[in-house]
C-alpha cells in the first residue's frame, strides 16, 4: 500500500484538533553560543543544515472530501529567506507567532547581543514531538553526514489521493482487532480502565490563557540529579516530578487553594526507532496527593510511575485521537481545552546529547525547551539534559501566572531539597 503519500499519524492528528487556543501548538529550542566572529555565516550553516531536512522542506496539504488524512508535500517554492529572521525578541514571544500554512511550518530566529548569540528554532508540533524536535536538531551537528536536497516531487493528483486513502480505509477494516486492543491499552495507560476520568478541582491555575507566554529557566547538574535518583530507588524525570508537584502545591498554597490531589500530564513516548519526525508519543496523568512531605510524594510518583511503565507505552495517543478529534468535528474542541479539567500542568523530559556540541564551528553552550501549550493551562514545565547540565524551563501565561519568578524560586528550592 506503498503509494509514496505520507499521511499524517493519529497522533499528529491530535495536535492538529488541539491547535485551537489563543497560541499556536508550537515548539522550540533555543541554542546559545559565546561570542562568535561571524554570526552572519554561522546562521547561514545552520539555516542550509535545516532545510536539508526532507519534512522541513515540506507543506501539509488537507485533502478534499473523501482524500483521507492531511498529507506532506514537498513546498515547490521553498525559499530558505523565508523561514529566517534577526529577532532579539524573547524567545517565549517568538514561540507563540503563528507559522504560514502555506509553506513548512518552522521558523528560525537569531540575535547577537554584542557578546552571545542566540539562534531560536521554532517548529510546529505537527512536525515532530520532542524526540523528533532532537531529530531535526541533530542535522545542525558538524560531522553529522546530511544529504543534499533531492528536487521536489509533484504534488499527488486527486484520483492517487483518494486511491491511497481507499487503500488505507480497507486496512484499518482488517486491522479493526489491534486497533480496539491499542485502544485499551491506551485507556490503561491514561488511568482510565473502565471508570470516567475524575475532574481535578477549580484552580486559579487553570483559566483560559493569552497569547504570550514568559520563559524562566533552572539548572542543575544532571550527575547530581541522577545520584540523588539513585540514593531514592528514583529516575531523574521521578525527581523533577516531584519538585514541580512541590512547586505547583506552594504556588497555590500562597493563592490560599489547597487542592486535595495536583495531576500533572507527563508524554510517553512509542517509539521504536529514533531519528524519525512525527508524533509518536501518549500521555500519563500522574496524580500527586497533596500534604505530604518531600519524601511521601516522591515515593508515591516513584510507585505511580513504575505502574505506568508496564503498559504498552504512547498507545494512549490513539484515545487522545479519537477524543480531540471528536470534539474538534463537533465544534467544541477550543471550548474544552479552555475549560479542561483533567490536568493541572504538563511535564516533558527529553535526554539530550551527552556530550557538547559544535554547530558551524562554534561550541554550543546551552539548549533551552519550550513547548507550548493552548487553553487553559497556565504553567508547563520543559526538560532537556545537554552536556552533564539539566534545564528546566518554566513557561507560564502571564496573565495566569504573574508571580512566574516567585515559582522559579519555589522551584529552585524544591530541586535543592530532593537533592540535598
Amino acid at each position: 500500500m506503498d503509494s509514496g503519500i505520507q499521511r499524517l499519524s493519529p497522533e499528529d492528528l491530535t495536535v492538529l484538533a488541539t491547535d485551537a487556543g489563543q497560541v499556536p501548538m508550537n515548539m522550540a529550542a533555543v541554542l546559545e553560543f559565546g561570542p562568535v566572529s561571524d554570526v552572519a555565516a554561522l546562521v547561514a550553516t545552520l539555516g542550509e543544515r535545516l532545510s536539508r531536512v526532507p519534512r522541513l522542506r515540506q507543506r501539509l496539504q488537507r485533502p478534499g472530501w473523501g482524500g483521507g488524512r492531511p498529507f506532506w508535500v514537498d513546498d515547490e517554492a521553498f525559499d530558505l529567506a523565508r523561514h529566517v529572521e534577526e529577532s532579539s525578541l524573547p524567545a517565549g514571544d517568538l514561540v507563540c507567532r503563528r507559522l504560514c500554512a502555506k509553506h513548512p511550518l518552522w521558523r528560525m530566529y537569531y540575535s547577537d547581543s554584542g557578546g552571545d548569540v542566540r539562534v531560536v528554532i521554532v517548529l510546529h508540533h505537527v512536525l515532530a514531538d520532542g524526540m523528533g524536535g532532537l531529530a531535526a536538531l541533530a542535522a545542525l551537528v558538524d560531522g553529522v553526514p546530511v544529504t543534499a536536497p533531492r528536487a521536489p516531487r509533484p504534488v499527488p493528483t486527486r484520483q492517487e489521493v483518494r486511491r491511497d486513502a481507499a487503500a488505507h480505509r480497507r486496512a484499518a477494516r482488517r486491522n479493526v482487532g489491534a486497533g480496539m486492543r491499542r485502544l485499551v491499552a491506551g485507556m490503561r495507560e491514561m488511568g482510565l480502565g473502565s471508570s470516567r476520568p475524575a475532574l481535578v478541582a477549580r484552580s486559579s491555575i487553570l483559566r483560559p490563557t493569552s497569547t504570550r507566554r514568559r520563559v524562566l529557566t533552572l539548572e542543575a547538574p544532571l550527575a547530581e540529579v541522577i545520584d540523588a535518583g539513585h540514593r531514592q530507588a528514583a529516575t531523574v524525570n521521578d525527581l523533577v516530578l516531584a519538585a514541580v508537584a512541590g512547586t505547583l502545591e506552594g504556588l497555590l498554597d500562597r493563592r490560599t487553594e489547597h487542592p486535595a490531589e495536583l495531576v500533572i500530564s507527563v508524554p510517553v513516548s512509542g517509539r521504536t526507532r529514533n531519528g524519525e519526525l512525527g508524533n509518536q508519543a501518549g500521555a500519563v496523568p500522574v496524580a500527586v496527593p497533596t500534604g505530604r512531605s518531600r519524601q511521601e510524594r516522591l515515593q508515591h510518583i516513584v510507585a505511580s510511575t513504575a505502574r505506568a511503565k508496564g503498559q504498552q507505552r504512547g498507545s494512549s495517543a490513539q484515545v487522545l485521537s479519537v477524543v480531540f478529534r471528536g470534539l474538534a468535528a463537533v465544534g467544541v474542541g477550543q471550548y474544552f481545552i479552555d475549560h479542561q479539567r483533567l490536568v493541572h500542568s504538563f511535564e516533558t523530559n527529553l535526554r539530550g546529547p551527552d556530550q557538547p556540541l559544535l554547530m558551524g564551528g562554534q561550541p554550543l553552550r546551552r539548549i533551552v525547551p519550550i513547548a507550548v501549550n493552548p487553553g487553559n493551562v497556565g504553567v508547563s514545565f520543559d526538560v532537556l539534559s545537554y552536556a552533564g547540565t539539566l534545564v528546566i524551563s518554566i513557561v507560564a501565561c502571564p496573565r495566569t501566572i504573574p508571580e512566574l519568578e516567585v515559582v522559579a524560586d519555589l522551584l529552585a528550592d524544591e530541586l535543592a531539597a530532593l537533592l540535598a
